[in-house]
């Protein structure tokens, strides 16, 4: 009696059998969303099969029926999009932001500065070459960048030396090349040890929400995962990988 008692116990912390939940997210959340998804397959043994792409890109494949039972976007106005039409299921959750950077490769000579003041003397001054963002159709971070920089007065002078990336991952990369002399790119991004050693940044103060709601027709173990996201240990992780979580440090 006592072996089935603690047999009846042990079942209780896992599911009877592990499942498949497909997630689609936003690019920025690239480096953050394995270590999450490791450690809800330890609690759970359940496991996320991971898609990124641009917020507005991963909408419209939702739109059109994509099978991904979670969408993770980095602007709101995504996910009440996927609300309005339908195709959202149960409350929206709202489980951090994330933070925009500027970033420069070592090949750069540019002077970062959270104002961008550099940024607008370079230009000004004939001495700018090509600067790196999202694409700000479907790009939250692109939008971002483009607002920082109609905040600076230079969104309009700057068109012809913005290369525009299809998502923040790609923005990323593109700041590689030796013909970019800066990009706007994801903080998350630009804290990790490759990016670190291979360049600069400095953190803006644009915050960007990240939100998270379950597709219509998802089964319970994506809930499960939403219910995790917004788990202390979820958090922890999301803090070291340089996303803000409202009432943790």
């Amino acid at each position: 009696m006592r072996f089935i008692l603690v047999f009846i116990l042990s079942c209780s912390f896992f599911p009877v059998y592990a499942e498949e939940i497909r997630l689609a997210a936003a690019t920025n959340l690239r480096y953050v969303l394995p270590e999450l998804a490791q450690e809800f397959k330890q609690r759970t043994e359940h496991q996320l099969l991971l898609s990124y792409a641009a917020s507005g890109t991963l909408t419209t494949q939702i739109l059109h029926d994509a099978p991904f039972e979670v969408f993770l976007s980095a602007n709101p106005a995504y996910i009440n999009r996927l609300v309005d039409m339908g195709k959202a299921n149960g409350d929206v959750i709202n489980f951090a932001q994330a933070r925009l950077a500027l970033y420069a490769a070592k090949h750069s000579n540019l002077t970062l500065d959270k104002d961008l003041q550099a940024l607008t003397v370079a230009l000004k001054s004939s001495g700018l070459n090509k600067v790196a963002i999202a694409n700000p159709k479907h790009a939250p971070y692109g939008q971002a960048a483009e607002t920082a920089l109609k905040k600076a007065g230079i969104w309009q002078a700057i068109q012809k030396h913005l290369l525009i990336a299809e998502n923040a991952s790609q923005a990323v990369q593109f700041t590689m090349s030796t013909s970019v002399d800066a990009g706007f790119v994801p903080y998350s991004h630009v804290i990790q040890a490759k990016l670190e050693s291979t360049g600069r940044f400095v953190k803006l103060d644009s915050m960007l929400p990240q939100q998270a709601v379950l597709i219509k027709g998802a089964a319970e173990p994506a809930k499960q995962f939403l219910d995790f996201l917004q788990s202390d240990a979820a958090s922890s992780i999301l803090i070291k990988h340089g996303f803000v979580v409202e009432g943790k440090e």
